[in-house]
């Protein structure tokens, strides 16, 4: 196992400054654990071995200059296969799309990655059109978790997720529409961050659907956050430019002390969190509380279940994309997608409008209920795990166990997920929540977490057997 694998990002450029490391020997380091773990995960499906060694041979010179272009040049990411990046593939998790040709151009993500001096090593892997919280794509098979090979690393960010634990590379992006960079981080004992809507330009355009950094670190996610969190105009829903604070993490106490801190363990609907999973939220807002931040317990914010119209509209959304296809190419789209989307074929344009009415009606309650609150304490997902060959808790509802994670997405709120605990040798995370453009204050506080939690994860660098993989009752 490469030496290089157990260090920070930090420690990285320290040894870029120094001269004891050079960005190629990074670069090397990430391409062999490729080589070494990938063949157990399947969590990388295009590697940049070319383009990777230019940028990182380029940001070498920079660093014996002494002139680094930011925190990320010459660090080894990765991007999700719906990142568009020059001369790689992108193929959105689905059979169909394997014979298109390479990106010729770099999405918003990608560009400033590049811009920044990151060497992005290659691709991971997601399930198809992004529609499913599982690492299930009828592309590239099954994902699998690096802490517990028979468990989903969850999605749709799903070999993000399992490549990052397993040590490949320092950073990756990937997206989010219900919680797909925070799932992925519950399951493989990662940070992650759904920014603020707009604050992270991606392409096409979306009110719900965002880019958003994932690392081992909060200090390698702030890196990440630092340098794509940047305006482009080819998404006209991006925002402004904001100052980022390189030393959040002496404001972190700051951004706890007084706070007033929801903590929301029950939705009012669908999968409760199990006993697991609770103590671990608990176990959080304990350790804000102790830092002196007001915390409160709060009721369920539904109290009727809001879940089928936001199931109707990804329904319609996968729908849509399927419809795209000739018959030969409908027919190699994962069944349980089909099986789940052509619900949508019966709907009509006032169904879909009245569904987008309720599902408003339900971010509204949602804002209101957490008004009063400086942040909100949460699950990540409901349950420590499932097994990495299912589409979900529910094959039904297969996005149905999002439900601590989408709502979110709807309000345009910044979330971010960070392991906080271990239950039967398998990561267990929690989600911190603020209000609109809140985002250093979210990183600022999950900082503080990671700090106070006690341990720090023995990252599986080689994949284990072991883990709970069993879908609970």
């Amino acid at each position: 196992m490469h030496r290089l694998l157990s260090q920070t990002a930090a420690e990285l450029r320290q040894g870029f400054a120094d001269g004891s490391v050079t960005p190629l020997d990074a670069l090397q380091a990430a391409l062999d654990q490729i080589d070494t773990v990938n063949g157990a995960l399947n969590a990388v499906v295009a590697v940049d071995r070319e383009r990777a060694a230019h940028a990182a041979q380029e940001a070498g010179r920079r660093w014996e200059k002494g002139s680094p272009l930011s925190v990320l040049d010459g660090i080894p990411v990765t991007v999700k296969d719906s990142v568009r990046a020059v001369g790689m593939p992108w193929r959105h998790g689905a059979a169909p799309n394997d014979t298109l040709p390479d990106c010729q151009a770099d999405s918003p993500p990608a560009a400033r990655l590049r811009e920044a001096g990151a060497v992005i090593v290659g691709k991971t892997t997601m399930p198809d059109f992004g529609m499913l919280a599982s690492g299930v794509s009828s592309l590239y098979g099954i994902v699998r978790n690096p802490w517990g090979l028979a468990a989903s690393p969850g999605g749709s960010s799903s070999g993000a997720g399992a490549s990052l634990a397993a040590g490949i590379g320092w950073g990756a992006v990937g997206s989010d529409i219900a919680g797909s960079v925070r799932l992925p981080a519950g399951h493989c004992g990662l940070v992650a961050l759904k920014p603020t809507q707009g604050r992270i330009p991606h392409l096409p355009s979306s009110t719900v659907r965002s880019a958003g950094p994932m690392a081992r670190t909060v200090g390698e996610l702030a890196d990440l956050y630092s340098v794509i969190a940047r305006p482009d105009a080819r998404d006209e829903l991006s925002l402004p430019g904001e100052d980022f604070d390189p030393a959040a993490d002496l404001l972190a106490a700051a951004g706890v002390r007084g706070a007033r801190i929801a903590v929301l363990l029950d939705m009012g609907y669908g999968h409760r969190a199990s006993d697991d999973v609770t103590a671990v939220v608990r176990r959080a807002a304990d350790t804000l509380a102790a830092a002196g931040a007001s915390v409160e317990t709060v009721a369920p914010p539904f109290d009727e279940d809001p879940y089928p119209a936001l199931d109707t509209l990804f329904q319609v959304r996968a729908r849509t994309e399927w419809e795209a296809f000739d018959d030969a190419g409908r027919a190699r789209v994962l069944p349980e997608l089909v099986a789940w989307s052509q619900r949508a074929d019966h709907l009509s344009a006032t169904d879909l409008e009245r569904a987008a009415h309720l599902v408003g009606r339900s971010r509204d309650r949602i804002t209101r209920h957490l008004a009063a609150y400086d942040l909100v304490l949460a699950p990540v997902l409901p349950v420590v795990a499932f097994p990495a060959q299912s589409v979900g808790l529910d094959v039904e509802r297969p996005l149905a166990h999002c439900l601590y994670t989408c709502w979110f997405n709807q309000t345009g709120q910044p979330a971010a997920a960070l392991c906080f605990g271990m239950a039967e040798q398998m990561p267990v995370g929690v989600q911190v929540v603020g209000p609109r453009f809140a985002d250093q204050r979210v990183l600022a506080v999950t900082r503080y977490l990671e700090a106070h939690r006690g341990f720090t994860p023995d990252w599986p660098l080689v994949p284990r057997d072991a883990g709970r993989t069993n879908v609970p009752a």
